[in-house]
């Protein structure tokens, strides 16, 4: 397992579509994705999960990748937080 924090920049957090994107991304690792926030752990492979944390701008979360790619996958997925969502 690796993981790495990282804090919500998305003015708007994880709200559909910045969720949407991630659970998309998550879709193309190998590995399982999760992402921690407080005391809740959601796959990140489902977009329902990650809207069940409501997680906000500057609200610190970890994202955790475990499998056979998984520092691969956690590169890509801290890409895709840090520069994806806010398009």
């Amino acid at each position: 397992m690796v993981s790495r924090k990282i804090v919500i920049s998305n003015s708007t957090g994880l709200h559909v579509r910045p969720a949407g994107i991630l659970a998309k991304a998550a879709e193309q690792c190998s590995s399982r994705v999760e992402l921690i926030a407080g005391n809740s752990i959601a796959n990140c492979k489902s977009i329902l999960n990650i809207l069940s944390m409501t997680v906000r701008c500057g609200d610190e979360v970890e994202l955790c990748c475990t499998g056979p790619t998984e520092a691969q996958d956690l590169e890509y997925m801290v890409h895709v937080m840090e520069e994806e969502l806010e398009k």
